[in-house]
């Protein structure tokens, strides 16, 4: 008995042929994956700076909800110290002897969280604000109006260099005591002003008194008392 062989027909062997070539190519040759390499490289290259700039604007909305905080606890310390934002006498040499933290926050702690601004790398003596001293020397309180001033304009807090452990800057320390970049040169530093808002300064726009941070046209006032 014959048995019958089948062949494959011409459609089939074309198949098998085809099939065969395409099972040889199995992912990419040398030159496609280093276009592609190429490509995420590019893409990376593109996204970089548009995600170091949302983290700075995070950074910096994070030390402002900070700033804010502090402001509603030194409004409540003014209401029960005959509107001294801050304790008027503390700025003594001695750096221990500046933590106004212990007389505005309750309970007492010198060092709360929110005196740490999340862009400031490891702050001397754990903050990273500092109060504006002139404010007592002009005898300035939370409702004094200073003629031609307004209280949006008058600083209460900015931000301290890392390296610098003061609570307050007074006459002459700017250069030395506050950051006006930390949060790079575009956006500058935060700052809290006499009517609680937060806001970004340049550090041009900071220096606009001929000391910095000193109220313009103020003069100390005979009944100012820190008692």
């Amino acid at each position: 008995m014959m048995t019958a062989i089948m062949q494959p027909t011409e459609r089939g062997g074309n198949a098998m042929r085809r099939w065969s070539r395409s099972s040889k190519r199995v992912g990419f040759t040398l030159v496609e994956l280093l276009v592609v390499i190429g490509i995420i490289a590019l893409l990376i290259s593109m996204l970089l700076p548009a995600l170091n700039k949302a983290r700075a604007q995070a950074l910096s909305v994070n030390c402002q909800s900070n700033l804010r905080q502090i402001g509603q606890n030194l409004l409540i310390y003014s209401q029960s110290w005959r509107g001294w934002m801050y304790p008027p006498e503390m700025a003594a040499d001695n750096p221990e002897d500046q933590r106004w933290p212990v007389a505005v926050f309750k309970p007492a702690i010198w060092n709360p969280k929110i005196l740490l601004c999340p862009a400031d790398f490891e702050p001397a003596d754990e903050h990273s604000y500092i109060l504006n001293y002139h404010l007592y020397l002009h005898g300035i309180k939370y409702q004094t109006k200073v003629p031609g001033v307004p209280s949006s304009d008058i600083v209460v807090m900015g931000e301290k260099r890392s390296d610098m452990i003061d609570f307050y800057m007074t006459i002459g320390e700017y250069d030395t005591r506050v950051e006006p970049y930390r949060h790079g040169a575009r956006l500058g530093s935060n700052y809290l002003f006499l009517d609680l808002h937060v806001g970004l300064l340049t550090k041009e726009q900071s220096m606009e008194a001929i000391d910095p941070w000193d109220v313009p046209q103020a003069t100390p006032d005979p009944t100012a008392n820190p008692g």
